[in-house]
C-alpha cells in the first residue's frame, strides 16, 4: 500500500474485536500519533515519582511527527483511593483490579481528573477498584468486554463499558500473589504509555502495598479508604 506524503499509519482501537488495527491518517502540525476520538480503550500509564516521594505524576508525551517536536505534560496526585465498589478478600478466590487516572466521555474533548461514571460513581485520579473475578457479577461480562478480566471488572464496577469512554489506567491481579501484567491495560498506544506490559514501578509499589498490606488483611475496614502517596512511597527505591 502506498501512502500519501502527508499521511501516517497509527494503531486504532476496534471495539468490535477488542484489538488495535492499523489505519492511515492525514498528518497535521498538531498530530500526536494517536486518534483521541477512537472508540474504546485508551488505557496505559507512564507514572513517575517526585523527588520528595510525596506525589506521583502521570506523564503525557505530546509529539508532532510532522515537525519532530516533543513536550511533556503531567498530572500530579498525592492520594490513592480504594473504591467502595471493591470486594472483600476471600482466600482462594481470584481478583482483578484497575487503577484509573483520567477519564473522557465520548462527547467531551478534555480529559478529567475528577468525574462520575454511568452509575454515578465519583472518581478522581488514583481511583482503585478490586473485584472477585470468580463472582457471577464479574464473570457475566468476561468475553463481552475487552481483555480477559479487566474490561469485565470495569463494567461491573462502573456500569459502563470501556468502549463507551476513554480511560487512562493500569491493570493488576491478585490470587496468592500480586501480579502487574495486563496486556489490555498496560500497553496501550496513546500519549500516556511507555510501552510496558507491566505497571510502572512507582504505581505498582503503591498499589501492591494497598492490596497486600491493607485490603487483603484488613477485611472491609480499608474499602473506601484514601491513602496518602507519601505514606506508601517512603521505602520506594527506583
Amino acid at each position: 500500500m502506498v501512502m500519501a506524503e502527508n499521511s501516517v499509519r497509527i494503531l486504532q482501537f476496534d471495539p468490535a474485536t477488542g484489538k488495535f488495527k492499523v489505519v492511515t491518517k492525514e498528518n497535521s502540525d498538531n498530530f500526536a500519533g494517536v486518534d483521541s476520538s477512537t472508540p474504546g480503550l485508551c488505557l496505559a500509564a507512564d507514572v513517575k515519582v517526585s523527588h520528595e516521594k510525596e506525589k506521583l505524576s502521570l506523564i503525557k508525551t505530546v509529539e508532532s511527527w510532522w515537525r519532530g517536536k516533543t513536550r511533556k505534560e503531567e498530572v500530579a496526585f498525592e492520594t490513592l483511593r480504594l473504591s467502595c465498589k471493591s470486594d472483600t478478600y476471600q482466600e482462594g478466590h481470584r481478583y482483578g483490579g484497575v487503577i484509573i487516572y483520567l477519564y473522557k466521555a465520548k462527547s467531551e474533548s478534555e480529559w478529567k481528573s475528577d468525574w462520575r461514571t454511568c452509575n454515578n460513581t465519583h472518581c478522581k485520579t488514583g481511583y482503585i477498584v478490586i473485584q472477585d473475578t470468580d463472582s457471577e457479577n464479574v464473570k457475566k461480562w468476561i468475553g463481552k468486554e475487552p481483555g480477559k478480566v479487566h474490561g469485565a471488572v470495569y463494567r461491573n464496577a462502573f456500569g459502563e463499558s470501556v468502549n463507551d469512554a476513554d480511560v487512562v489506567g493500569e491493570g493488576f491481579a491478585f490470587r496468592s500473589n500480586f501480579e502487574i501484567v495486563s496486556r489490555t491495560l498496560n500497553n496501550a498506544n496513546d500519549q500516556f504509555h511507555d510501552e510496558n506490559e507491566t505497571m510502572n514501578k512507582p504505581s505498582a509499589h503503591c498499589v501492591r502495598k494497598i492490596v497486600t498490606e491493607y485490603w487483603k488483611d484488613g477485611g472491609s475496614s480499608y474499602i473506601g479508604h484514601t491513602f496518602k502517596v507519601k505514606d506508601l512511597l517512603w521505602d520506594f527505591k527506583d
